[in-house]
């Protein structure tokens, strides 16, 4: 806590569709996620601080954005942060990591930065959390939030997107970005390599593994975890009914194989993450 008195505040969490969020009213505090707190508790998914009303204070990568009434900020849950706010009413909202890289390629880039709110598409994002949070769906039509969400995904890349200035266009452009946007679209073609990825960009293989590892990776372990990643996010959604479904849907041929990396890469068998399980 970062003042005196009682520490009296609410939390109300639900999902809509693919995405959680989570409306609170706390007094002024302060929560780190560090080193230890990522081996302890993996969390792969991004999230959006919505300041409805009061202010605060995200740091993440060198970068700080100083939130008040109606501002926005990303942040990252696999990577260190720090979160200070005193907020009479936030939504924090978590988004599958995947579905917004296929939209949206460099988000991870865009953490700790306040979305500018005079940039198209925010008032409208905005409206749309605010519906989230508050509207109860039909039960009977379950597929009705499920597209809803999916909306918020489509306004918040969009948003991102013309959050970025002219100087920073080329970084949307760079081929790392480039490449792993291509991967994301094309995560189902069992031909996908190396040399596949350098004749789509009219680049020299060598080029590409420049490109990755500049940035620590390989070429093929980031289409692989990219592979992973995805395949996850469809069980986990509903999208997949099926481990076989899951596998061969996202580029792999050898549902076994699919099994051992899966349990490595996330600790648990793809068959345990299918709805109704």
């Amino acid at each position: 806590m970062l003042a005196d008195g009682p520490f009296d505040a609410t939390l109300d969490c639900r999902s809509v569709g693919v995405v959680s969020i989570s409306a609170m009213s706390a007094p002024s505090h302060q929560w780190s996620r560090d080193s230890h707190h990522l081996r302890m508790g993996p969390d792969d998914d991004l999230w959006i601080g919505y300041m409805r009303e009061g202010e605060g204070v995200i740091s993440q990568g060198g970068r700080q954005a100083v939130l008040k009434s109606g501002d926005m900020a990303l942040y990252d849950a696999a990577r260190p942060f720090e979160f200070s706010l005193a907020a009479k009413s936030i939504y924090l909202v978590r988004l599958p990591r995947n579905s917004i890289l296929q939209r949206f390629a460099i988000a991870e880039r865009m953490t700790a930065r306040l979305i500018d709110n005079s940039r198209p598409g925010v008032l409208p994002l905005r409206s749309m959390l605010f519906e989230a949070a508050t509207t109860e769906f039909d039960r009977s039509r379950p597929a009705v939030p499920e597209q809803f969400s999916r909306t918020v995904l489509d306004l918040l890349a969009v948003t991102l997107e013309m959050q970025l200035g002219h100087d920073e266009v080329p970084i949307r452009r760079d081929l790392h970005g480039r490449l792993m946007a291509y991967v994301h679209q094309h995560l189902g073609d069992t031909d996908l390599s190396l040399q596949s990825l350098a004749d789509a960009h009219h680049v020299s293989s060598r080029t590409v593994t420049r490109a990755f590892a500049a940035h620590d990776q390989t070429a093929m372990g980031a289409v692989w975890q990219a592979r992973l990643d995805a395949s996850r996010s469809a069980l986990v959604e509903g999208r997949c009914r099926s481990v076989t479904e899951a596998a061969f849907d996202h580029g792999f041929s050898d549902v076994s194989h699919f099994g051992r990396a899966f349990r490595k890469a996330f600790g648990c068998a793809p068959h345990t993450l299918i709805r109704g399980h």
